[in-house]
């Protein structure tokens, strides 16, 4: 006889979905960490695509000399905050619950994996890890974190009202 607490099918669907996109985004992270676009390469890109004039391509240069670290590192910052949703769903998964400890354990995955990601980007010709890309890595990680970890505790408060009776 099946058990109670069996997930239904479309939920093991969507679960190991989770698990599929936990995989893929590690893999993207990975790959981009494989690849080196130097700026005149990156300039010729956006030449071509945007097809604009000479003009307006000096003015991209200095615009991206202002803006990249905010662009680069802010998309460091997003993707491993983003990694860390992605863990503690497929946790969830396989553990039917969220708990405090499942999350903090996913934190220090996704920053144990920033750390490997930079190490693994010192064997790249024309890359190379920095101390400065982990921090970032993990200040991403932080905050998804510390948001989680909110989240979650609002609803431990929801459901131990939902239990306890009213006095």
């Amino acid at each position: 006889m099946e058990r109670q607490e069996e997930m239904t099918k479309p939920a093991r669907r969507s679960g190991w979905l989770t698990v599929t996109i936990l995989v893929v985004w590690i893999a993207f992270i990975f790959g981009t960490s494989c690849t080196v676009i130097r700026p005149q390469e990156f300039f010729a890109l956006v030449q071509k695509f945007a097809n604009v004039d000479e003009a307006s391509m000096l003015k991209f240069r200095q615009f991206w000399g202002v803006s990249w670290f905010v662009v680069v590192k802010g998309w460091h910052f997003s993707e491993f905050a983003i990694l860390l949703v992605f863990c503690v769903k497929t946790i969830q998964f396989f553990r039917k619950s969220t708990s405090t400890s499942t999350i903090v354990a996913a934190m220090l995955f996704c920053i144990v994996f920033a750390i490997s990601d930079e190490w693994h980007q010192s064997f790249v010709p024309d890359r190379y890890g920095t101390v400065m890309d982990v921090v970032i890595d993990s200040l991403g990680v932080l905050v998804a974190g510390i948001f989680l970890l909110r989240r979650h505790k609002r609803q431990c408060k929801v459901s131990e009202n939902q239990v306890l009776p009213e006095k």
